[in-house]
């Protein structure tokens, strides 16, 4: 493999564990920028807009600007405008779905005209029912198409599809083979990272055992299993 010029990390169980930074996390990201990495932050929350989740690494000790966040409301906005560009979108979700559906210039409808829409896009609605409901399956029953933001079906756009992957790579500037992706989740970060050809880092600081690594069929294993984020400098010193 060539240099690494960019990495995209997971958030949670990877820099941060719930609203706390991990020991020596924001000290590690500094040494990477001083050495010309580009570091982006890809999440699958989709409640949150990208300003909150800039205010929750930054209020965490990680310096980010909105430039440097990818998270699956995102990811989904950009596959509807590049997809099914000037189409009629129902949105379903909070403010992280529709700032980054409306971000984006997508046309969007209201509830009242849900049978008009062509794509539904879908986040987590904490407020969805019955009648949410209906109204997805009526706009589906009329032809829209149906775009996840996480989930299994049907086109889903977070982690680990492979538009997380690209779009992540966007943020930080580089092609996908001057790229990694650090995370704890094999069969999130790990496998997009594979569908997008990045190299592919797991921190052991989350859910997945080094064990579990190994023991992983090809498509989900890692190329380098780490301790934790605060390993990588001296990682990437020993390759030059």
């Amino acid at each position: 493999m060539g240099p690494i010029d960019g990495i995209v990390f997971d958030i949670d169980g990877c820099v941060a564990r719930g609203s706390r930074v991990l020991p020596g996390v924001p000290e590690t990201l500094a040494a990477l920028r001083a050495r010309g990495i580009r570091c982006a932050f890809l999440s699958n929350e989709n409640m949150s807009t990208r300003a909150q989740v800039v205010e929750k690494l930054n209020g965490m000790g990680i310096p980010a600007s909105a430039d440097d966040v990818v998270t699956s409301s995102i990811i989904a906005a950009e596959v509807t405008r590049t997809l099914h560009p000037g189409a009629k979108v129902l949105a379903i979700g909070v403010a992280g779905v529709i700032e980054a559906l409306q971000s984006r210039g997508v046309a969007l409808v209201d509830r009242e005209h849900a049978a008009e829409a062509e794509v539904v896009v879908m986040g987590k609605d904490p407020d969805f029912d019955m009648k949410t409901l209906e109204l997805v399956c009526r706009a589906i029953w009329n032809g829209a198409e149906f775009i996840a933001t996480n989930g299994k079906e049907p086109l889903v756009t977070g982690k680990p599809s492979k538009w997380a992957g690209e779009m992540a790579m966007k943020a930080v500037g580089v092609p996908p083979e001057r790229g990694a992706v650090v995370g704890d989740q094999l069969e999130q970060d790990i496998a997009m990272g594979k569908q997008a050809g990045l190299f592919t880092i797991l921190v052991l600081t989350g859910v997945t055992t080094a064990e579990q690594a190994a023991a992983a069929p090809e498509a989900l294993r890692p190329d380098l299993v780490l301790p934790d984020v605060n390993h990588l400098p001296a990682w990437l010193d020993g390759r030059r």
